[in-house]
């Protein structure tokens, strides 16, 4: 995906609120932040692509490298995508409830790759690093 200034403009806006884009792909860019909501830890994710996600069964995440997988399933089974005529792109927003020593493994450069999956199709991001 060649990154345009609507691109550029979305992440500053994500990063605003203090959600850093952790990896990206050919398909769109994913966007992280460990918070805590209610007492309990969760990852927050926001998926920016050209393409609009929805499901009724919910997504898993995973995290690799080469040694440890970190699997994930969302909180909700209903997801859907926002979309924003005004940029042309499809911002969904999606939960995943953590551990405390899940959290832990977000504090540092610890995966290579994210594996998103929604209704049995899978999306392979590549972690930026610093």
């Amino acid at each position: 995906m060649e990154r345009s200034e609507v691109d550029i403009q979305i992440e500053d806006n994500i990063k605003s609120v203090g959600i850093n884009k952790f990896a990206e792909s050919d398909y769109g860019d994913l966007y992280v932040r460990v918070n805590e909501l209610g007492g309990f830890l969760i990852l927050e994710t926001i998926i920016v692509s050209a393409t609009n996600l929805k499901s009724k069964k919910g997504s898993k995440l995973t995290f690799k490298n080469q040694n440890e997988t970190l699997k994930l399933e969302s909180d909700e089974n209903k997801i859907e995508s926002d979309f924003s005529n005004a940029v042309k792109k499809s911002v969904t927003k999606i939960d995943y409830n953590i551990s405390v020593e899940e959290a832990e493994n977000f504090k540092e450069e610890k995966y290579n790759e994210v594996h998103f999956e929604i209704n049995g199709k899978k999306i392979l991001f590549s972690v930026l690093r610093s």
